[in-house]
Protein backbone atom coordinates (compact mmCIF):
# COMPACT_ATOMS: atom_id res chain seq x y z
CA UNK A 1 0.00 0.00 0.00
CA UNK A 2 2.59 2.55 0.91
CA UNK A 3 4.11 2.34 -2.56
CA UNK A 4 1.49 2.74 -4.50
CA UNK A 5 1.24 5.89 -2.54
CA UNK A 6 4.47 6.74 -3.25
CA UNK A 7 4.19 6.17 -6.96
CA UNK A 8 0.44 7.76 -7.42
CA UNK A 9 2.52 11.02 -5.74
CA UNK A 10 5.09 10.79 -7.96
CA UNK A 11 2.67 10.50 -10.75
CA UNK A 12 0.57 13.59 -9.79
CA UNK A 13 3.65 15.53 -9.08
CA UNK A 14 5.04 14.77 -12.77
CA UNK A 15 1.54 15.56 -14.36
CA UNK A 16 1.56 19.02 -12.76
CA UNK A 17 4.85 20.05 -13.77
CA UNK A 18 3.52 18.83 -17.39
CA UNK A 19 0.73 20.88 -17.06
CA UNK A 20 2.75 23.95 -16.28
CA UNK A 21 5.59 23.13 -18.79
CA UNK A 22 2.42 23.02 -21.47
CA UNK A 23 1.46 26.44 -20.22
CA UNK A 24 4.19 28.22 -20.77
CA UNK A 25 5.76 25.97 -23.95
CA UNK A 26 6.37 29.30 -26.00
CA UNK A 27 7.82 31.13 -23.30
CA UNK A 28 10.04 28.25 -22.63
CA UNK A 29 11.52 28.11 -26.10
CA UNK A 30 12.91 31.74 -25.25
CA UNK A 31 13.96 31.79 -21.94
CA UNK A 32 17.59 32.29 -21.07
CA UNK A 33 18.80 31.18 -17.78
CA UNK A 34 21.91 33.22 -16.75
CA UNK A 35 24.85 32.53 -13.80
CA UNK A 36 25.73 36.31 -13.22
CA UNK A 37 28.12 35.13 -10.54
CA UNK A 38 29.59 31.78 -8.82
CA UNK A 39 31.94 32.61 -5.20
CA UNK A 40 33.58 29.56 -4.11
CA UNK A 41 32.53 28.57 -0.55
CA UNK A 42 29.51 31.16 -0.57
CA UNK A 43 26.81 31.61 -3.26
CA UNK A 44 26.25 30.69 -6.45
CA UNK A 45 23.65 33.76 -8.56
CA UNK A 46 21.92 34.50 -11.36
CA UNK A 47 18.64 35.60 -13.47
CA UNK A 48 16.39 34.59 -16.04
CA UNK A 49 14.81 36.61 -18.92
CA UNK A 50 11.58 35.46 -21.29
CA UNK A 51 9.08 33.98 -19.09
CA UNK A 52 6.48 36.43 -18.21
CA UNK A 53 7.40 37.94 -14.42
CA UNK A 54 3.61 36.35 -12.99
CA UNK A 55 5.15 33.00 -13.93
CA UNK A 56 8.03 33.09 -11.56
CA UNK A 57 6.14 32.35 -8.47
CA UNK A 58 5.48 29.00 -10.55
CA UNK A 59 8.98 28.23 -11.32
CA UNK A 60 12.47 27.43 -9.00
CA UNK A 61 15.76 26.65 -10.20
CA UNK A 62 18.08 23.53 -9.33
CA UNK A 63 21.56 23.18 -9.32
CA UNK A 64 23.30 20.00 -10.28
CA UNK A 65 27.47 19.54 -10.33
CA UNK A 66 29.06 16.78 -12.67
CA UNK A 67 31.69 14.69 -11.21
CA UNK A 68 30.95 10.89 -11.95
CA UNK A 69 27.56 12.00 -12.46
CA UNK A 70 25.44 14.68 -11.94
CA UNK A 71 24.74 15.52 -7.88
CA UNK A 72 22.34 18.17 -6.69
CA UNK A 73 24.45 21.19 -5.14
CA UNK A 74 25.61 22.10 -2.40
CA UNK A 75 23.07 19.84 -0.35
CA UNK A 76 21.38 16.75 -0.82
CA UNK A 77 17.72 17.25 -1.25
CA UNK A 78 14.92 16.43 1.39
CA UNK A 79 11.32 16.23 1.37
CA UNK A 80 10.66 19.85 3.35
CA UNK A 81 13.70 21.77 2.74
CA UNK A 82 14.04 26.09 2.10
CA UNK A 83 15.35 26.85 -0.38
CA UNK A 84 19.10 27.98 -0.89
CA UNK A 85 20.41 24.62 -0.03
CA UNK A 86 19.43 22.42 -3.26
CA UNK A 87 17.33 24.78 -4.95
CA UNK A 88 15.93 28.52 -5.58
CA UNK A 89 12.85 30.10 -5.95
CA UNK A 90 12.96 33.43 -8.18
CA UNK A 91 12.22 36.44 -6.66
CA UNK A 92 10.40 39.05 -8.25
CA UNK A 93 13.24 40.36 -10.73
CA UNK A 94 13.68 36.57 -11.76
CA UNK A 95 16.96 36.33 -10.00
CA UNK A 96 17.90 33.17 -8.05
CA UNK A 97 20.78 32.33 -5.16
CA UNK A 98 21.62 29.31 -3.80
CA UNK A 99 24.65 28.85 -1.33
CA UNK A 100 27.69 26.85 -2.47
CA UNK A 101 30.69 24.93 -0.88
CA UNK A 102 33.96 23.26 -1.33
CA UNK A 103 33.42 19.48 -1.85
CA UNK A 104 36.57 16.76 -1.76
CA UNK A 105 35.71 15.60 -5.53
CA UNK A 106 36.39 17.97 -8.10
CA UNK A 107 33.43 19.09 -10.57
CA UNK A 108 33.64 19.52 -14.21
CA UNK A 109 30.10 21.32 -14.97
CA UNK A 110 27.38 23.03 -13.28
CA UNK A 111 23.81 22.85 -14.73
CA UNK A 112 21.74 25.60 -13.39
CA UNK A 113 17.79 24.13 -14.46
CA UNK A 114 15.12 26.11 -14.60
CA UNK A 115 12.02 23.43 -13.55
CA UNK A 116 8.06 23.74 -12.65
CA UNK A 117 8.17 24.35 -8.51
CA UNK A 118 6.36 20.91 -7.90
CA UNK A 119 8.94 19.68 -9.53
CA UNK A 120 10.37 16.63 -7.07
CA UNK A 121 14.02 16.77 -7.21
CA UNK A 122 16.07 13.85 -7.30
CA UNK A 123 19.38 13.93 -5.51
CA UNK A 124 21.55 12.24 -8.52
CA UNK A 125 21.09 11.84 -11.51
CA UNK A 126 23.38 9.79 -14.51
CA UNK A 127 22.30 11.90 -17.01
CA UNK A 128 21.37 15.78 -17.65
CA UNK A 129 19.53 15.55 -21.20
CA UNK A 130 17.34 12.45 -21.78
CA UNK A 131 18.78 9.57 -23.52
CA UNK A 132 16.98 8.80 -26.89
CA UNK A 133 15.00 12.02 -26.00
CA UNK A 134 12.83 10.38 -23.97
CA UNK A 135 14.55 8.10 -20.62
CA UNK A 136 15.89 10.41 -17.89
CA UNK A 137 17.25 13.39 -17.37
CA UNK A 138 16.45 16.40 -15.86
CA UNK A 139 16.30 18.89 -19.21
CA UNK A 140 12.98 16.95 -20.40
CA UNK A 141 11.39 18.24 -17.64
CA UNK A 142 12.92 21.73 -17.49
CA UNK A 143 11.79 25.51 -19.32
CA UNK A 144 15.02 25.72 -19.77
CA UNK A 145 18.89 25.38 -18.19
CA UNK A 146 22.35 26.41 -18.80
CA UNK A 147 25.72 24.68 -18.47
CA UNK A 148 28.74 26.49 -16.85
CA UNK A 149 31.98 24.63 -17.74
CA UNK A 150 34.39 24.29 -14.85
CA UNK A 151 37.81 23.58 -14.29
CA UNK A 152 37.18 21.07 -11.66
CA UNK A 153 37.09 23.87 -8.91
CA UNK A 154 36.05 27.45 -9.39
CA UNK A 155 32.22 26.53 -8.07
CA UNK A 156 33.01 23.84 -5.42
Amino acid sequence: MKGFLVLATLLISQAASANVLREYKKECKSTVVTVDEVIKNEHIRGHITGLPADAYEKFKVVFYVKTNRWYVHPYTYTEGQEEGYSYSNLNANGEFWVRTLRRDVPSKELAVVLVPKNYRIVSQRWLLRPFLGIFGGITKNSCNYTIVPGNGDFFL
